[in-house]
């Protein structure tokens, strides 16, 4: 009997989005939102985790940074082991990992293992969140892949809105330790549901040479009307031709937009954490009563959950076209809350705006981490992406808190915010034309 291919690529592409993958996205953002919420939690106790292990600032931001150094180290060397052993088995090994570190957390004896364990929790985290953008990106019709992965990773930002939330319910009422045994408690509990339904990336078994039989029982899935004869062989449009390192990432004329896509990567987080951390700060300066303050900070989450927009925007007309306008329109948003000053009303606008064009634009950045490498190298890519962001995350903050000390930019600290924004839609623009597909990414100078 003659054998019989099927192209897996095409399959995925030219059908419609299905019950099995929206399942799939679904299950990678509730991944996103328990790491939103142990990555932003923090935050909202760092008063009382100061008062109960009497720490000084200076303790506390290196509680802080060792979080952020873990997700660092977590995305750049633990996500990549996804491109050896598989996207499904690093996911799993990692939400486990997130739930019992931090309920080991809650139970810390000194400031010592405090910081021990906020910085393996920042490991696991760094390890889940590249993979559940690559495993979603893979199973996503190129049609609709960069609103796909913008829509899963709004579990992060509702993570991180939930995040406070839960600080304030729980805290003065249960403690500090409450808010990390929900935040390890939820991985934990999730874990089985993850284990039976989550399923390892079809390209990636294609690539690797798995069973037939074991990807006719995905694709089967993924299309019911599939008909697939007694001998078939399952082919992709990509080839393995490099290993998994980050030397890869520059091969094969892939070195412009690796170093264009963390030049992003690094001012998108750059901004992000800076505003996250310092807005509340800064709406005290101007006079804001502290709820006011608080709130504000959520309206900045808010203002991402609408950036899902960019995504769609991505899959019209390019991902690198839309990239750019998101950070220029942050940018503009940005330079607007160091001028409306102490009105409240046009606070709230602006902050929310802020949020809708550089959160916004970070989804659109993790799409074109995923689109830009080959599915062997593909974690590799994301993971690496996503650390040079990290280390964007700590110097954001840190040089704001320098500057913020030294009264140099005090009360219009987020003027400094808008020169990272632009550089990001800068190099969104040098990437030249991006479109949302694994197999032919076309690069036309603009």
């Amino acid at each position: 009997m003659a054998e019989r291919a099927i192209n897996i690529t095409e399959i995925i592409d030219r059908r419609k989005l299905g019950s099995f993958q929206q399942r799939i996205a679904v299950l990678c953002g509730f991944v996103t939102f328990m790491e939103g919420f142990n990555t932003q939690s923090v935050g909202y106790i760092a008063p009382d985790l100061s008062q109960a292990f009497h720490m000084s600032p200076k303790e506390l931001g290196l509680f802080f940074a060792l979080g952020l150094f873990g997700l660092l180290l977590g995305a750049i060397f633990v996500a990549p082991l996804a491109d050896k052993v598989g996207r499904r088995p690093l996911l799993l090994a990692s939400v486990q990992a997130l739930g019992l570190f931090s309920l080991l957390t809650a139970a810390s004896p000194s400031v010592f293992v405090l910081d021990g364990l906020r910085f393996l929790t920042g490991l696991a985290i760094g390890g889940a969140l590249p993979n559940t953008i690559a495993l979603t990106s893979e199973y996503s019709p190129h049609r609709r892949r960069a609103l796909m992965v913008a829509l899963m990773f709004t579990g992060f930002i509702m993570g991180s809105i939930v995040a406070g939330l839960s600080a304030r319910a729980l805290g003065p009422s249960m403690g500090w330790q409450s808010v990390f045994l929900v935040g390890g408690l939820l991985p934990l509990l999730y874990a089985p549901v993850l284990y039976a339904a989550l399923p390892e990336s079809v390209r990636f078994l294609v690539l690797r040479g798995a069973p037939a039989g074991k990807i006719a029982r995905l694709m089967q899935q993924l299309d019911p009307a599939l008909k697939l004869g007694p001998v078939t062989r399952f082919v992709t449009d990509e080839t393995v031709t490099s290993a998994a390192s980050v030397v890869a990432l520059y091969r094969e004329g892939r070195a412009k937009r690796t170093i264009l896509l963390w030049i992003i990567s690094f001012m998108s987080l750059f901004d992000i954490f800076l505003l996250a951390n310092w807005l509340p700060t800064e709406m005290r300066e101007l006079g804001f009563p502290l709820s006011t303050a608080i709130l504000v900070g959520a309206v900045l989450q808010f203002g991402g959950l609408t950036g899902t927009v960019w995504g769609w925007l991505a899959d019209k007309i390019g991902a690198n076209v839309a990239l750019a306008l998101a950070y220029f329109f942050g940018a503009l948003a940005v330079a607007c809350i160091g001028l409306v000053g102490a009105n409240q009303p046009l606070m709230m606008l602006v902050v929310f705006l802020t949020g809708f064009g550089i959160l916004g634009g970070q989804t659109v950045a993790n799409v074109v981490s995923a689109i830009s490498y080959p599915t062997e190298i593909r974690s590799t890519g994301v993971g690496w992406a996503t650390g040079i962001g990290r280390i964007g995350s700590i110097v954001g903050p840190g040089l704001a808190g320098i500057l913020f000390e030294s009264d140099l930019f005090k009360g219009h600290i987020f003027i400094l915010a808008v020169i990272p924004a632009l550089i990001a839609s800068a190099a969104a623009v040098g990437m030249g034309r991006v479109r949302t597909q694994f197999a032919s990414i076309q690069e036309v100078t603009p």
